[in-house]
């Protein structure tokens, strides 16, 4: 396959994702997107295999590694400054959806400076010797990050609760009382 080929197949892979992502986050459908993301990621894997020619060198790694290094330092002083106007806006404005912004900005940055300091210190040590350890590195840390994002969202947090015989609104469901008798 030649490189021309694999642009246009990435290209038509990513306008089918991003399509596929729009439809299915405007009918509230979640897990799609994952699945297909997966899917994408993997086509695009095994077609890069497939290409004859070269597709970057070591200049293009290194701008990318500069450019890497840039876009985290950014987001990290962007996402720290939010968080503590955040914070101060709370002081004056208390809500909890502020808070929880607050709280996906810092565990955020940190996971991020932690998957950094992990990258570097593995890349630094064995000088890209073993490339498919990293990937498995990359995957576990994805299935641990959809792990606790699906038991976060599929926790139960906006339910009715049975508490001393009665239906009792947590949070706030969307579904409506349920009219089975509650028994405890």
């Amino acid at each position: 396959m030649t490189l021309k080929q694999f642009k246009i197949i990435k290209i038509t892979i990513v306008m089918a994702l991003a399509a596929l992502v729009g439809g299915s986050v405007s009918y509230s459908n979640f897990i799609v997107p994952v699945v297909a993301m997966a899917v994408a990621i993997s086509l695009m894997f095994y077609f890069r295999g497939k290409v004859k020619e070269i597709i970057a060198d070591e200049r293009d790694y290194e701008i990318g590694g500069r450019s890497a290094v840039l876009a985290i330092q950014i987001y990290a002083w962007l996402a720290v400054s939010i968080m503590f106007l955040l914070l101060a806006y709370s002081s004056l404005n208390p809500s909890p959806e502020t808070m929880a912004i607050v709280a996906a900005l810092a565990y955020s940055t940190c996971l991020l400076m932690i998957i950094y300091t992990l990258l570097f210190r593995y890349y630094d040590k064995i000088r890209f010797l073993e490339k498919k350890f990293i990937y498995v590195v990359i995957g576990v840390l994805l299935l641990l990050v959809l792990a606790l994002a699906g038991l976060r969202l599929f926790s139960g947090e906006d339910n009715w609760m049975c508490q001393e015989g009665e239906w009792v609104k947590h949070g706030q469901p969307e579904a409506p009382m349920p009219t089975i008798e509650c028994s405890r």
